[in-house]
Parts: structure tokens; sequence; C-alpha cells
């Protein structure tokens, strides 16, 4: 494999290397830039996969911002969330909110177009000194970094990108304007960066550190710091009443400082918060034994020092406000982006000024396989919640998310302003997702479909596979009436599921392919995904659910007398 370090470092000796074939020389740098595509790709992939629905602080913030109507409030652009500066998350809600339909998709895509656009920033602060396979080698690790499936949560679910990677990317562009001598510039991002979410007043000092080691003037130096205190300040005065919860993390500094460091190496565990400390203090103390440059090697590397810095800056104010959630509030995905910062200018430190320049290749491809593959566990964890929030849909559209408030807010408030401006789940995109289009309220006739003879649940078959419709729950939460359950035709999972009425008017959906490894134990050789839920209004009379199958729809009566939830 080609060292992404070629050159022989002063005092090393110099070893014979096997030539290079010519098209390996000149197309092989470029290829390796090219694999920068694909954990973009991948995440674009995830983001289409997942639900239409926006997630839970979404719902607060078009709250706040709307009136009962679903018009603006334009002076709550200008308000806080969780005492957080918000205005450029809150405009991006509002602008999916009026124009997009209030799609959680589209916004994903807003937040990978972020993402994409902090790797090219990273590639234009590299070092000129760097070869083009060092540079080519350490884009692709800055966009696996970027794009890690730890922090899937941030692109999926758009509305924590919104802040995030939007602040993420303002960081690095005011770290590119010192960089390049545009000061004024780097102050505007920077202030932009801090009414993106609080953690961005981190980018003061980072800035601040970018204008002294470059040997600037003392007032360019001191000038972030007096914008930083400023804009503290201004917050201090500003923002709304304190909340969090739990006992204050200040009573006991070790879970703070548990919190701060494994949030910065959280990318290197799957659930661990013990191993995610352990690789943040690696991360810190790589770059301790890297600090010893000569003033030239500071100039060119102000930047990513600055980058370490606003790490580490994010990381004091996380663990100051979040570590009486547990030991594993380090390890959140949206967090991700820090770490991120971390480990990009951890690796850019380490290939252009190396101490160790023998294991510069080893710590670039190391970073990007160890963390991509552990990141599978907390990537897994974000998907498996995806049909929580296409069932929440389904309870909206139908008016009933009452077994839903640990993420959809005031319904009562909320429903009637997203009627109003036509928003997701009251716009055209809308689907149970039914191959023959059946959808709510429209009213059907059943004469032709087949309901299982055996108890109305299963119906024998000659070749020993059965139908199987089996309602395992079946509740009334306030207005909702909860199913889950299992189904099966032959070797068919259900690819719909509708609930009806005595008269056949869909009232009702819900969602399938949900992994049940009880029930597939009790049919062997069939693929996972059996499980269903589903939601309907809790009314009274015969109601009926429904599946579709490759073979066609089964129904089957539901009791008249479901359980209620206490």
């Amino acid at each position: 494999m080609t060292d992404i370090a070629s050159e022989t470092e002063p005092g090393e000796r110099a070893t014979p290397e096997a030539p290079i074939p010519g098209p390996v020389r000149r197309f092989g740098p470029v290829l390796l830039g090219l694999s920068a595509i694909v954990p973009p790709l991948m995440m674009l992939r995830e983001v289409l996969r997942y639900p239409q629905m926006h997630f839970y602080d979404y719902w607060w913030v078009l709250l706040d911002l709307t009136n009962d109507d679903g018009t603006l409030r334009p002076e709550a652009l200008f308000g806080f969330r969780n005492e957080h500066p918000f205005v450029l998350p809150s405009l991006l809600f509002w602008l999916s909110a009026r124009f997009g339909h209030g799609l959680n998709q589209p916004l994903g895509l807003v937040i990978i177009a972020f993402g994409v656009a902090s790797v090219l920033l990273v590639w234009a602060m590299l070092p000129k000194s760097l070869n083009p396979w060092q540079r080519a080698g350490l884009v692709a690790a800055a966009s696996t970094l970027v794009f890690n499936p730890h922090g899937i949560h941030n692109y999926v679910r758009s509305m924590s990108g919104a802040s995030w990677i939007l602040a993420l990317m303002l960081v690095l562009a005011a770290l590119l304007a010192m960089q390049r001598e545009h000061r004024v510039l780097a102050i505007v991002f920077g202030l932009l960066a801090s009414i993106s979410y609080g953690t961005s007043f981190a980018v003061w000092p980072a800035l601040a550190l970018v204008a002294w080691l470059r040997g600037d003037r003392r007032r360019w130096a001191a000038t972030p710091l007096l914008v930083g205190f400023l804009v503290v300040a201004s917050w201090l005065v500003l923002r709304g009443p304190q909340g969090g919860g739990g006992a204050s993390p200040t009573d006991d500094p070790a879970q703070a400082l548990l919190a701060g460091l494994s949030m910065l190496g959280m990318v290197w565990t799957g659930t661990e918060p013990s191993i995610a400390l352990i690789a943040g203090v690696a991360g810190l103390a790589v770059l301790v034994l890297h600090v010893r440059q000569t003033r030239e090697e500071f100039r060119s590397a102000a930047p990513w020092w600055g980058l370490a810095v606003y790490a580490a800056g994010c990381a004091v104010m996380i663990s100051g406000s979040r570590a009486a959630f547990g030991e594993a509030a380090g390890l959140q995905s949206r967090y991700n982006s820090m770490t991120a910062a971390l480990w990009i200018a951890v690796l850019v430190i380490v290939v252009a000024w190396p101490r160790w320049p023998k294991v510069r290749t080893v710590a670039v491809a190391g970073t990007v396989l160890a963390t991509v593959a552990l990141g599978a566990p907390m990537a897994q964890s974000v998907r498996s919640d995806a049909p929580n929030q296409s069932l929440l849909a389904i309870a909206a559209r139908i008016g009933h998310p009452d077994a839903f408030e640990d993420r959809f807010p005031e319904p009562e408030r909320l429903l009637p302003r997203l009627q109003a401006l036509g928003h997701y789940p009251f716009s055209g995109e809308f689907t149970l997702g039914c191959p023959d289009g059946l959808e709510i309220g429209d009213r059907v006739s059943t004469a032709d479909w087949r309901t299982p003879s055996d108890g109305a649940l299963r119906e024998p078959r000659p070749d020993g596979r059965d139908v199987v419709l089996n309602v395992e729950t079946d509740q009334i939460q306030g207005g909702a009436r909860m199913l889950k359950g299992w189904a099966i035709s032959g070797i068919e999972r259900a690819d719909c599921v509708a609930m009806l009425d005595q008269t056949g008017t869909v009232i009702g959906g819900g969602v399938v392919d949900i992994p049940r490894s009880d029930a597939e134990a009790q049919t062997p050789g069939i693929e996972i995904g059996l499980g269903f839920e589903a939601v309907a209004p809790a009314q009274p009379g015969l109601v009926r659910v429904a599946f579709h199958f490759p073979d066609g729809w089964w129904i089957r009566p539901l009791t008249e007398s479901p359980q209620v939830k206490s």
C-alpha cells in the first residue's frame, strides 16, 4: 500500500521503496480522494429510507414559531431552545414547514449538503506542503468522520443536524477565513455559528488561538475574545428560564469529566463510555505530544489547533450541562460533529507534522475503518426507532397521537397548525404505503378479501404453511386504539396494514416489517420482519385489521372490548 507519508523526514534514514507503477502514481490519489464521496452517499441512502415525520424538538420550535393559524411569529426566530440561541435552525424549520410541506427528508438533504461543505472546507484548509496521497487520504478520512454512522441522528432526524452540522460548517468557515487573513469574515462566520447553537461559543477562543499562532497583531488575537465575551454576555442577559433535568452536573466533577472525554472519543466505541473516555484521552494526548513545533509549523498548523480547541470547548460545555443524564451522556449520536472535529484535527497534525512518520498511513486508515465499523450499533439503534416515527405520522393524521406524548407535544395546539400549513402528515406526500394505493378515508369493498377460518387468527394450508394474523396487543390509549402483533401468509411478510370500520372505510393504518425474533422462531426459513403496529381512532362498533400480502388482502375482526391502558 502506498504510504500517504512518502517523504523522508529529517533524522529518518531513507529506505529503498518499491517503484510505484505509473497509473497508480497518476490516478491513485484521485481515486482515493473520490472515495470521500462514499460516506455522504451512504448517509443519503439512510435519509431517503427514514420516515418523513420530523422528530421531537422540531415540534416545540414550530409551536414557538407559529400562530394558531400557522403564520410566522417573526420575533420567535430570535428566541432560545433549551437555553441555546437557535436563530438559524429556527429559520430552517420555518422554511421547511412553509415551503417544504414540513418533510423530514428534504431538510435531511440540506444537512447532507452542510456536511459536504464541511469536508470541502477541511480540504481547503489542508497545508500546501502535503503530497497528493496525503491530501486525498485526509479528505477521505474527514468525510468518513463527518458522515460517520455514529452521527446518523444528525441526518435522518434532520432537526438535529440543522443545529449541529450547520454549526460545524460555520466554525470551519470561520477558521478558514482566519487562516486566509479574512479576519472580518471570520468574525461574521463566528457570529453566525453562535446563533446556530450554544456550543459554537467555543469558536471564539479557537479563532483567537489561530490569530495568535499565526503571529497576527495583538488586536486581531484579542478581537475574537472580545466579541466572544460580548456574545456570551448578551446570551446570559437574553436567554430564557434555565432548563435541564436531574441533579446539578457539578455535584460530581468525575461524572462531568466522563461525559466530556467520552464525547471526544465516542467514534472509537459502539456503546461503552469507558472505551470512549480512553479514546478521548488518547486523542488529546496525541495532540500534546505534537505540541513541540517551530514557529513556522505553528503558523501553518494554526487552524487545526483552533479546531481542536473548538472540539475541546464543546466537550467542556456539554459535560457541564449533560453529565447528570448518566454515564452514557457523552455518547449521543448528535455529538458526532464535535468528536469529528477533534479527530480531523488530530489526523491532519499527525500527518503534516509527525513525530512518528511511519504510522501516518495506519493512523488515517485505522481511523476510517475502525470508526465506521464501531458506529454500527449507534446507527442501528436510530434505524430501529423509524417505525415509531411512521406510526406517529399515522396517529397524527387521524388526529389521535395520544400514545406519542414523548415525541409529539401538545397535539391540541400542534395539529391545527399542521393542517393550516399543509404540513406532513397533512400533505400530499402522506401514504400508508399500500401497493394498491389504499389510503385513510377510502371506502372499499372487502367482499373478495379473505378471512382466516381458525379462530379469526390462522388459516391452515395444504402445503403446511399457514396464514397467521396475530394481534397480541389491542389497547385503548386516550382516543387511539393501538395494535401490536405479527402476520405472515405462507412464506411472505405483509407489505401493508390497514384498519377498517364496519362500513369498509379505512380509519387507520400502521407499519410493517418490524423484526420479531420470537415469531420468526415459530416460522423456520422466513426472513425477519414479521411484526406490525397499527393505530386507529378508539370508536365503538366493529373494527377490522387487514394485511396486504403478495397473494392479496387478508382481514380479521377485532374484539369490541379492547383493553384500556390505565
